[in-house]
C-alpha cells in the first residue's frame, strides 16, 4: 500500500476495495468497477461515479451492490444516505454501503436503516484498540537452497621466461593485460576463462591438469619497472565441486493496521498489514 502521509482518500478506496473483494471472494461477489473514473448510467441517463461496484448472481439475476467511501475528518451525514439512495434507484442497484473512517451521525444511522443502507467505520487501529502494536505469528517459512559451487583451481601459470604459483600472484593475474609488438592488448582473463571452461567440461575431480596455449604471436608483459616476454601460456590447476546448498527458517509475523465495525450488523473485523482479515469479538 500507498504510504503517502499515512493514508489518503484514493489509498482509503483501495483498502476498502481490496476488502470487499476479499470477503465477497467467498459467496461468489466479485468487484465489477471501482475508482474515481468509474461510472454507471441511470435511467435519468445521468452519468454517476461509482466508488466500488460489486456484483453477485443470486440464481435469477445480477444483484449490484454501491459501496462509497469517505475520507473524511467530520462525521458522515443523512444527505450522503440521500445521494447514494436515489443514485441506487436511478441505476438499479439494489444494495449500498457508506465506508468511514469517523463514524456517523445520529440522523445519518436512522435514515440509512429506513433505506436499508449499510453503515461501515474503517479506521487504522489505535491505542485503545486490542492489540494495537502487537505483533503476532502468522507462520513460518523455509527457505531451501540448492546450489552445487563448480570451480578450476590455479596452482601454476607459467610464461616460459616466469612461473607464477603464490596465491595473490595468481589472483593478480585476472587483471594483468599482455601486449603485442603492435600494443594490440589481450586480457589475460581470458586465458584462465578457457582453463577453467575446458576442466569444467572434462569433469574429472581433484586431478591436476596442465593445458598449454599456443600463441599466434610474442606477447609481453609490461611491469613498472620491467617487461617480461611471454614465450607461452600453460595453466596448471584442479577441478572442485562443492555442496554449498543451505536451510534457513523465517518466523513471519504480522500486526493489526486497521479495524472494521458494520454498524448494523454488529460484526467487527481487523486488518493486518499483510493483508489478513478476520473477525474480532463484538465488544472490541
Amino acid at each position: 500500500m500507498s504510504k503517502k502521509s499515512e493514508f489518503d482518500w484514493e489509498v482509503y478506496e483501495a483498502i476498502t476495495k481490496y476488502i470487499f473483494e476479499e470477503l465477497g471472494a467467498r459467496h461468489g461477489i466479485q468487484v465489477i468497477g471501482y475508482g474515481r473514473n468509474f461510472k454507471v448510467k441511470g435511467k435519468s441517463g445521468l452519468q454517476h461515479q461509482i466508488d466500488v461496484l460489486t456484483e453477485v448472481f443470486d440464481g435469477e439475476r445480477k444483484l449490484l451492490t454501491a459501496i462509497e467511501c469517505k475520507y473524511w475528518k467530520k462525521k458522515v451525514s443523512k444527505d450522503t444516505v440521500m445521494k447514494l439512495s436515489e443514485t441506487m434507484q436511478d441505476s438499479g442497484i439494489a444494495s449500498g454501503i457508506i465506508v468511514c473512517k469517523t463514524g456517523f451521525t445520529r440522523d445519518t444511522l436512522t435514515y440509512a436503516e429506513y433505506k436499508g443502507i449499510k453503515l461501515v467505520e474503517l479506521r487504522e487501529a489505535g491505542e485503545h484498540d486490542v492489540g494495537f502494536k502487537e505483533s503476532f505469528e502468522v507462520g513460518t517459512l523455509d527457505v531451501h537452497v540448492n546450489m552445487m559451487v563448480s570451480r578450476a583451481n590455479v596452482t601454476s601459470i607459467d610464461f616460459g621466461s616466469r612461473t607464477i604459483a603464490g596465491e595473490d600472484e595468481i589472483m593478480r593475474m585476472y587483471y594483468v593485460n599482455l601486449e603485442d609488438a603492435y600494443g594490440k592488448v589481450t586480457p589475460f582473463s581470458k586465458y584462465l576463462a578457457a582453463f577453467s571452461s575446458e576442466l569444467e567440461s572434462r569433469g574429472k575431480l581433484l586431478e591436476t591438469t596442465t593445458i598449454d596455449f599456443p600463441l599466434t604471436c610474442e606477447l609481453f608483459w609490461k611491469l613498472p619497472k620491467e617487461e617480461i616476454t611471454v614465450e607461452k601460456v600453460s595453466i596448471t590447476g584442479f577441478f572442485t565441486k562443492s555442496d554449498r546448498s543451505s536451510k534457513r527458517s523465517f518466523l513471519l509475523t504480522d500486526q493489526i493496521w486497521m479495524i472494521m465495525k458494520e454498524i448494523f450488523d454488529k460484526r467487527n473485523m481487523a486488518l493486518s498489514k499483510s493483508g489478513l482479515i478476520w473477525n474480532l469479538a463484538p465488544d472490541c
